[in-house]
């Protein structure tokens, strides 16, 4: 399991709309990949809003292995 690790993200502009892009080694170290489906959810704190994103597979990439 991953402990906390805090990164710093720039989001990336593509035709008006913001991107947070995952460095690839990040990406790998996480096992996130074409197949991954990343849920977003937005949680208020005493600090503002905080970004919380959850990583699943797709149900049919485990019915295939």
């Amino acid at each position: 399991m991953v402990g906390r690790m805090p990164i710093q993200l720039t989001p990336t502009k593509i035709k008006g709309s913001k991107y947070l892009l995952i460095p690839k080694d990040l990406a790998q170290l996480l096992e996130i990949d074409d197949e991954s489906i990343l849920n977003l959810t937005i949680e208020d704190t005493d600090k503002g809003q905080r970004l919380v994103y959850s990583i699943r597979e797709k149900s049919n990439k485990s019915a295939e292995n």
